[in-house]
């Protein structure tokens, strides 16, 4: 005959074999990045139905800063005003909106390249200005495109869509070959950006150096460390419910560290500090390449979003050859912090003598190689939450 005491250890034990289970299902410890929060990434081509909307499938899933998604689009019969949602930002991590243009930008880069095979021609006027010190949170206008109808044709770029993804995990010992270092540089380089290539073994050790250097300093600084831990998301229901930020899945950890963030409760942001600045010295300034993309006004809006273009365009063409790609912006962030709070700052004349560009401004600091493994993609918003009716703002 069963014991009452067994019956209740029994019981205990059931209730928590249970509360496990449903902890493991709700955070999704052991799942893949799948379900409604990914289905962009398969409806990336649209149909021919959706018209002028068609290529905007596409434009949603470009680069941005800590997947933000700092987008919005406003149809106007053949035109699309494209406007950067400022209530979308990195608070001091990005205290100009700078790095939010250079996400409008690869979004307005995708966009043109959908457009073309969608059999139309995009014109992009890129909005004239200058960024302002921590400006409010009302939407404002990045850039109006024309879209005229014509031919669709080809283009491979376009192909290498949906394949992007950053790749924040560890990547091989490999060396790229020149020859495709040319090949991204002409697809980037213009009078108004220019992109260096570090190769050389003690100036990537230098920068790598320059990278981890700044990201002590900003997980030092209380509100960047707070700024950025408002954009990790961690468990199964805050993905599906947000649809945005930096996962656990993307965030180049190994599988047992993802699955061990996953399971436990949210960790501080102190806690991801540490597992950030760990990352970043250990695996990710180890590349066979470091890059710096570079403008002439680092806080000009039109040129941040052609920068923003460019970075698209390198990283698709880069996917295309099956060169991964991930932002290392630390240095770049800590400039714009510092002019913000009217500091002192090494870092950009640090990296404008890396890149060997003097008259030059950096803008934007990376990394390629061979991946160990294939990254998985980001979660994203669907188009209907970022379009809008004429007249919103």
């Amino acid at each position: 005959m069963v014991s009452r005491r067994t019956m209740i250890v029994g019981g205990a034990g059931a209730a928590l074999v249970a509360g496990l289970g449903y902890r493991i299902w709700d955070r999704g410890v052991f799942s893949d990045p799948q379900g409604a929060a990914y289905a962009p990434w398969d409806q990336w081509r649209g149909n021919v139905v959706d018209g002028i909307e068609q290529p905007m499938r596409a434009a949603i899933l470009a680069a941005n800063p800590h997947d933000t998604q700092p987008w919005l689009f406003e149809v106007h019969n053949a035109d699309i005003t494209v406007y950067a949602d400022r209530a979308r930002n990195l608070g001091s991590f990005d205290p100009f909106r700078r790095e939010m243009h250079l996400g409008i930008g690869a979004a307005i880069e995708n966009l043109v390249r959908a457009a073309g095979v969608d059999g139309y021609t995009a014109y992009v006027q890129p909005v004239m200005g200058r960024f302002e010190n921590s400006p409010g949170p009302k939407p404002i206008v990045a850039a109006h495109i024309t879209m005229d109808p014509g031919a669709p044709s080809r283009d491979p770029l376009y192909e290498a869509i949906p394949e992007r993804h950053t790749n924040r995990g560890p990547y091989l010992d490999k060396p790229i070959a020149m020859n495709a270092l040319q090949s991204l540089a002409g697809l980037v380089s213009s009078d108004r950006v220019r992109v260096a290539f570090i190769i050389d073994s003690r100036a990537r050790h230098d920068l790598a150096d320059l990278i981890v250097d700044a990201t002590q300093r900003i997980i030092a600084d209380p509100q960047m460390s707070a700024d950025s831990a408002h954009w990790i998301r961690t468990g199964r229901r805050e993905i599906f419910e947000h649809r945005d930020g930096i996962t656990l899945d993307a965030a180049g950890l190994s599988p047992a560290t993802v699955m061990f963030g996953k399971f436990m409760p949210d960790l501080g942001a102190s806690t991801q500090d540490s597992f950030w600045l760990a990352n970043t010295r250990e695996t990710q300034v180890h590349a066979p390449v470091l890059g710096i993309l570079l403008v002439k006004d680092r806080l000009h809006m039109a040129q941040s979003i052609d920068a923003g273009r460019a970075w698209q365009r390198l990283h698709l063409a880069a996917t295309a050859m099956g060169i991964a790609a991930q932002p290392l912006n630390q240095p770049v962030e800590c400039v714009d912090r510092n002019e913000s709070l009217g500091r002192p700052d090494t870092y950009q004349a640090a990296l404008q003598s890396f890149a060997q560009a003097r008259d030059w401004q950096p803008t934007f600091v990376f990394r390629l190689g061979y991946a160990e493994k294939p990254a998985p993609p980001s979660p994203r918003r669907p188009l209907e939450d970022v379009i809008r009716n004429s007249g919103f703002a």
